[in-house]
């Protein structure tokens, strides 16, 4: 009988090594799907983390928990642009901009998906989701998303994953 491991976020690898094993994993799989969100209206990483694990993703699981249906996910918490490029001057305080990247290998359909977003947040976000099953920028999608562990402001409440291998 062949039994499928579940990997989790670590709690001692390094950031940027821990996020790239979870991507590593989800890419070799289909259906694979990039999920942007924007507009959710919080200024605190460990708050949207909470939101899209509990909310959103831990939901999706518990739904399907007794079904052939499946849902994998890793995600990263992204402050906006100028603060993503070192400028922290002005706007910084007033303007996080946090938004999340999802990349989810899942057996749902795009409306599934976009119910579950419309129901997971107080205020419906914006979010576009993208099919990357077939890309050929996978590996440059990797570096887009670790673009912000160079600047120190991706810490473990910055993105989590569970994926079922």
């Amino acid at each position: 009988m062949n039994k499928n491991k579940l990997i989790r976020k670590s709690k001692t690898t390094d950031n940027k090594t821990d996020i790239t094993r979870a991507f590593n994993n989800l890419s070799q799989n289909k259906n694979l799907y990039l999920l942007t969100l924007t507009g959710i209206p919080t200024t605190n990483v460990k708050d949207l983390n909470f939101q899209l694990t509990n909310n959103l993703f831990n939901t999706i699981n518990a739904d399907y928990k007794n079904s052939f249906e499946y849902i994998n996910y890793l995600f990263i918490i992204e402050y906006g642009g100028i603060i993503s490029k070192n400028d922290v001057s002005s706007s910084f305080i007033r303007n996080l901009g946090l938004h999340a990247h999802c990349i989810i290998n899942t057996s749902l359909y795009e409306p599934q998906l976009e119910f579950y977003i419309n129901t997971a947040f107080k205020k419906i976000p914006n979010y576009k989701i993208q099919n990357i099953s077939n890309s050929t920028t996978k590996n440059g999608l990797l570096n887009y998303l670790l673009k912000q562990s160079a600047t120190g402001l991706m810490t473990k409440e910055s993105y989590n994953y569970k994926i079922l291998i």
